[in-house]
């Protein structure tokens, strides 16, 4: 049997947006990147930009857009069940359009499109096929529930406002709460701030950012700690005016920690030099993580979650696994929670989940997965 030949796209807010060929869903051909600054000032000059890299990337395959059988994105956001973008950070002129339908009529192939988060659960699925949780922190920390059938269970679509109407397997940063107390006795345990950590987290994201899911002004949403600038704002908290940590780097990576996009790397180079206030962060993004994943995991046992199902994680932050993954997992185990973390088998394998999943998306719509 030929394999067929699909578009994947990964929309995202931040960078640009990554585009691929795939023959089958796991052999990449070739990727490329239309950068943020090209999406031009609206949706439609956008469509446009994004019609002529696909026409141009198709052809460096030697293939046409007649080869290709469908295509797949992966966005950022949370879309309306038709697929139209009804929250996008960062880009808000693209909100109330819909890619889906506008690149099925440019190029008159069937398209699929999904939350990126779910296309990498699909991704991970795609090569373990089993009931998994998904999870893919970055600036902040996203999920999906995913059946041995591949089904994501409880998605985001047509969310209206209303904290209460997230799943938390599927928007687990935002929907699940931190209590204050508990955090600021964890922050104990490891001889941090706690008052410094939300007087840094106030002055970088303001007073709104003190409120949790809800309106709830006794708790945190927890992708202000669990995720990319979380991790570095623990660090920050527990460092204050400590400059010890600057004699095991370089002076470029002196500057470079401060920068939440790379800030990670340098953390958990720290981590592994066995540095006490890395250590320390990373001790305590564990033991947080752990009482947030408690609170995710008997929520979602009412739903149906199964017990001990693997927990698989991508995203940049997910490479520090390593350091606070220990703390973790001990920390469940106390808890009598037997999941077991482990890094993204696509990640493993030096490609992007996103882009995997866009191609089980273009699979799935035509029927060949």
């Amino acid at each position: 049997m030929i394999e067929p030949y699909y578009l994947s796209i990964d929309l995202g807010a931040g960078q640009g947006t990554k585009v691929a060929v795939f023959k089958g869903v796991h052999n990449q051909i070739i990727e490329s990147t239309l950068p943020i600054t090209n999406y031009g000032p609206d949706f439609i000059s956008y469509c446009s930009s994004l019609e002529k890299h696909i026409i141009h990337l198709v052809k460096k395959t030697g293939l046409s857009i007649k080869d290709i059988n469908s295509i797949g994105i992966a966005t950022a956001g949370i879309l309306k069940n038709d697929g139209t973008f009804l929250l996008i950070a960062n880009i808000p002129t693209f909100k109330n359009n819909n890619l889906r339908t506008t690149l099925e009529n440019i190029f008159n192939l069937p398209t699929a499109i999904d939350n990126d988060a779910n296309a990498g659960a699909l991704a991970e699925w795609s090569v373990l096929k089993m009931e998994l949780l998904y999870w893919v922190f970055g600036g902040g920390w996203g999920g999906a529930w995913i059946s041995k059938d591949g089904v994501i269970n409880s998605p985001s679509t047509d969310w209206q406002g209303d904290d209460g109407d997230l799943h938390l397997t599927n928007e687990p940063g935002y929907a699940i709460p931190l209590n204050k107390m508990d955090v600021r006795s964890l922050f104990f345990e490891v001889n941090g701030s706690y008052e410094r950590f939300e007087d840094i987290l106030q002055k970088e994201m303001g007073p709104d950012a003190l409120i949790g899911p809800g309106g709830d002004t006794t708790s945190l949403r927890a992708e202000t700690i669990l995720s990319g600038p979380g991790r570095l704002r623990l660090f920050k908290a527990i460092v204050g005016d400590d400059d010890f940590y600057e004699r095991f780097l370089d002076l470029s990576e002196t500057e470079k920690i401060s920068n939440p996009s790379v800030a990670g790397k340098y953390i958990s180079k720290l981590s592994s030099m066995r540095v006490e206030s890395a250590i320390n962060t990373d001790r305590l993004y564990g033991k947080i993580l752990a009482y947030a994943t408690r609170k995710l995991i008997k929520a979602s046992q009412k739903d149906g979650l199964p017990e001990n199902i693997p927990i698989c994680l991508g995203g940049k932050p997910s490479y520090a696994l390593p350091y606070f993954g220990p703390s973790t997992q001990r920390v469940l185990g106390k808890m009598g929670l037997m999941n077991y973390l482990r890094p993204s088998v696509i990640d493993e394998r030096g490609i992007n989940a996103n882009l995997v999943g866009a191609a089980v998306l273009a699979a799935r719509k035509i029927g060949t997965i």
